[in-house]
Parts: C-alpha cells; sequence; structure tokens
C-alpha cells in the first residue's frame, strides 16, 4: 500500500491503481483514491474525499468535507462539521459523527449512523439500517424492507416503499411507515403516526399519541374521526384493528376499543 501524503496548502491528491493510503493534512484538499482499496484522511479543512472502486475506508476528521464512496462496501466517517457523505454502490457504513450532517447511502444494503447534530439520512435501495442519533432527525429509508431508529430528539422518519420497522424513540416523533407492511413503535413522547395505505401495526400506541390517517383510500372517503370507528373490530387484549379494505389496514396493539370509540377526535385526525 503506497502512502501519499498531503502538504499544508488545498492539495490535488490522485491515488494509483493499488490500494493507497492518503494524508491530505490541512487545506481545503480534493483526494481520489482511484482503484484497489483505499484509506483516505481528510484532516484539517473542508475537503472531498472520492473512494473509486473496490472497498475504501474515508474519514473526514475536521471541517464541512464531503465524502464519496464509489463503488464497493465502503466506511465513511464524516468526523466533525457539517458533512455529506454518499455511499454509492455496495453495502455501505456511513457515520456522520458531530455537526448535522447529510446520509444517501445509496444501493446495496447500509447502514448509516447520524451521530450528534441535526441530521438527514437516505438509505436508498436495499434493506437499509438507519439511526439518527441525538437531535432531531430526518430519516428516509426509500426502497427495501428499512429498519429507521430515530433515538433522541423529535424526528421524522418515513419508512418509504417496503416492509419497514421503524422506532421513534425518546421525543416527539413524526412517523410515516409509507407503502409497505410497517411495524411501528413510537417510543416516548407525543407522537404522530400517518397513514395512507398498507397493513400497519403501531404497537405503542398512548395516549398523547394522534394518527393521521388519509382521507381517500382505495374507494373509502373519510371526513371525520367518527368515521374511522365505522370501520373498527375490537380484538380484546389484541387491541383494536381498523380495516379500510383493499389490504389498507392499522392494528393498534393493546389499546381498547371503548377508549376510541368514546372520544374519537382525540386520537385520530384525517387529511
Amino acid at each position: 500500500m503506497a502512502t501519499i501524503p498531503g502538504g499544508a496548502f488545498s492539495d490535488f491528491i490522485f491515488g494509483t491503481s493499488a490500494g493507497d493510503y492518503i494524508i491530505a493534512s490541512t487545506g481545503n484538499d480534493t483526494v481520489s483514491g482511484a482503484s484497489g482499496d483505499d484509506i483516505l484522511l481528510g484532516g484539517d479543512g473542508d475537503d472531498l474525499l472520492n473512494g473509486g472502486s473496490h472497498n475504501d475506508r474515508l474519514f473526514g476528521e475536521e471541517g464541512d468535507d464531503q465524502l464519496l464512496g464509489g463503488s464497493g462496501d465502503d466506511l465513511l466517517d464524516g468526523g466533525t462539521g457539517r458533512d455529506t457523505l454518499s455511499g454509492g454502490a455496495g453495502n455501505d457504513l456511513l457515520r456522520g459523527g458531530m455537526g448535522d450532517d447529510l446520509l444517501a447511502g445509496g444501493a446495496g444494503d447500509d447502514t448509516l449512523d447520524g451521530g450528534e447534530g441535526q441530521d438527514a439520512l437516505l438509505g436508498g435501495a436495499g434493506q437499509d439500517l438507519l439511526t439518527g442519533g441525538t437531535g432531531d432527525d430526518t430519516l428516509a429509508g426509500d426502497a427495501g424492507d428499512d429498519t429507521l431508529q430515530g433515538g433522541d430528539g423529535d424526528d421524522q422518519l418515513f419508512g418509504g416503499a417496503g416492509d419497514d420497522l421503524i422506532l421513534g424513540g425518546a421525543g416527539d416523533d413524526t412517523i410515516d411507515g409509507g407503502a409497505g407492511d410497517d411495524v411501528i413503535y413510537g417510543g416516548a413522547g407525543n407522537d404522530l403516526v400517518v397513514f395512507s395505505g398498507g397493513g400497519d401495526v403501531v404497537m405503542d400506541f398512548s395516549d398523547g399519541d394522534m394518527l393521521q390517517i388519509s382521507r381517500n383510500m382505495d374507494g373509502v372517503e373519510l371526513t371525520s374521526a367518527e368515521d374511522v370507528m365505522g370501520f373498527a373490530s375490537d380484538l380484546g387484549a389484541a387491541g383494536t384493528l381498523i380495516e379500510f379494505g383493499e389490504g389498507n389496514s392499522l392494528l393498534l396493539h393493546g389499546v381498547a376499543y371503548d377508549d376510541l370509540a368514546g372520544d374519537p377526535s382525540r386520537f385520530f385526525s384525517i387529511v
């Protein structure tokens, strides 16, 4: 593995066809690993690191950095600063670190961890694991059967297509499972769960949470919260099942039918 050091200024550094170890040092550097399994260190400054092909490890370190994994199974670590990480093709691991970061997994089964700050995470294609960490984060699974974990803070979580597992964590979260049959845990806080179709299960719906239901779903038109109870069935200890037909249903696990029927507008809103 060739070791290529940068200088004290803003450098353009290009790796070889083999695996390289590139230390950009200070300055706002542009680094390309080319082919091979490369290790790229940004150092101080606002750097652009491009891993290229193969399985690369990119570390932004200080500054507001942009990290591009390219093809291969890559590790991208933003470090401090407001970083942008793009995994590209392959099964990638993206860690935002400190700061308000943007992480995009791309194709493949990716793992994204926002870390500290108010981060935005996009899984892309594949079965991805997204963890917001601390801060008020935005997580979008996109395509695939994804797992989204909001962590601390008032997070926004969007499952997208696929059968997703969504865990809001602490805070007042907004959770939209999207298409597919999703399992949702709101966690602590007063959460808003958005439903517009699919077969979803809400495991911990409780007083203080709100279920926002689409007004029109495959021939069903709702005008009020009271209308929802017309589609609800009492399952006893299992909770309340709301079936709108055409495969669209909600199971509120452990929630008593009578509690919902007593004041539907306390639990449901129609949009």
